[in-house]
């Protein structure tokens, strides 16, 4: 029963998520300057939009090579199957209200060039970088530090 509770707490963080973001990406297409939208070395198509939290939302996204290419030296970026948009984070600590499929790329630099996520089950922490997971489960993903050695 604990583990159903946990679930649906699960579920409406991710909800609750998802709907700032989408909130966040409508803000940013009505008024650009007013939501510090970005400009950055995205193949055409994928629209970059700062959330002012250190997050960058990647929108357009289609595939792990675009991905890729979105992500700026010094970053790590993840992209969601579920939710279909990609995220940009620069070092600290965050959240993950995604679950299910998708992938990551890891562009930090230097000698913390590593991603811990954590789970229920333990710390799973990305190779050194450039590093990438074309098959990345985010449902028990919890939490990451981005910036680790």
């Amino acid at each position: 029963m604990h583990v159903r509770h946990t679930h649906a707490a699960r579920r409406t963080r991710g909800t609750l998520a998802v709907l700032g973001l989408l909130l966040a990406a409508a803000t940013a297409t009505a008024a650009p300057s007013a939501a510090g939208e970005t400009a950055g070395a995205s193949p055409a198509g994928v629209e970059r939009i700062s959330l002012g939290n250190g997050t960058t939302l990647l929108r357009g996204v289609d595939s792990p090579a675009e991905l890729a290419a979105s992500c700026r030296a010094g970053y790590f970026c993840g992209y969601s199957s579920e939710k279909g948009f990609g995220a940009e984070w620069g070092c600290g600590s965050t959240g993950m209200p995604w679950y299910g499929g998708g992938w990551w790329y890891n562009n930090l630099a230097g000698t913390n060039d590593r991603v811990a996520m954590y789970t229920s089950s333990g710390i799973y922490r990305t190779p050194h970088s450039p590093s990438q997971d074309t098959t990345a489960n985010w449902t028990p993903v919890t939490s990451m530090v981005v910036c680790v050695a």
